[in-house]
């Protein structure tokens, strides 16, 4: 891996420039939002101190920051819906605020029809991701952002160069679905609006690839489905079975 040199977008509003070096004197966070001049950037930096602990539940966080990092150059080269990189440093790098994540407007709207864009857009962005032979890795709707105009995915730490096949994409999905009936569980309408624009751009057979998907994880069914009678478990596990019945149901 090659050192990377600092870099500031020189069309960065004096203000931002200014609190966005601030944000890197203070203790490191994560990600962090940072705003002056009228706009605004996401600040991300890695995580090296870390605990044994966590670095044994999270993994290699250097790597991954990395893997971001990464992602983001290689995706913004290829035209595809990711947010542009303003600052970076070895330490860090700094991302135009794109929206709002898909999952927040999914948790304050009241129905489907007002999350139409929103949703359609989302699908069509994974798609694009997949029609590129591109695979997110974890594309769950608080990783894509809305703008009212256009959706863009975020978190790449699971990128990998040609790591890419159908199974992977229809993985993609399902995760999206999944996300998307863990926050709300009678999603019949807005699950199919994202179907909708994935399948829209996806490549030619993403919906037989995605019931095949559904069909193998079946031996998840029956630990989810005690939790869904139960109302027990998380909602991620409730959410399980709900989703693998709603392909099969949907694409048969």
């Amino acid at each position: 891996m090659q050192p990377v040199s600092e870099y500031f977008d020189p069309a960065l509003p004096a203000p931002l420039r200014e609190a966005l070096a601030q944000a890197l004197k203070a203790p490191p966070q994560r990600v962090q939002r940072v705003s002056g001049g009228g706009e605004a950037l996401w600040l991300k930096r890695t995580e090296d101190s870390l605990s044994l602990w966590w670095r044994i539940l999270k993994g290699n966080s250097r790597r991954a920051f990395e893997a971001d990092r990464l992602a983001l150059k290689d995706l913004a080269r290829q035209q595809l819906p990711v947010p542009a990189i303003r600052a970076e440093g070895p330490d860090f790098f700094a991302t135009t605020e794109i929206g709002t994540p898909v999952a927040h407007l999914l948790r304050g709207a009241q129905n489907a029809e007002e999350l139409a864009p929103a949703l359609e857009a989302a699908g069509r962005a994974l798609g694009a991701f997949h029609a590129a032979g591109v695979v997110h890795g974890r594309p769950k709707l608080r990783d894509i952002c809305w703008d009212g105009d256009q959706a863009r995915l975020i978190d790449f730490e699971r990128y990998r160069r040609d790591n890419s096949s159908p199974k992977l994409m229809a993985q993609d999905m399902l995760v999206l679905l999944h996300s998307l009936f863990s926050l709300r569980l009678e999603g019949d309408a807005e699950a199919r609006l994202a179907l909708k624009g994935w399948l829209s751009v996806a490549p030619e057979g993403m919906a037989e690839a995605l019931v095949k998907r559904a069909k193998a994880l079946a031996w998840l069914r029956p630990a989810s489905r005690l939790a869904l009678m139960r109302r027990a478990g998380s909602s991620e596990m409730i959410a399980m079975p709900v989703t693998l019945d709603w392909i099969l149901a949907t694409l048969r």
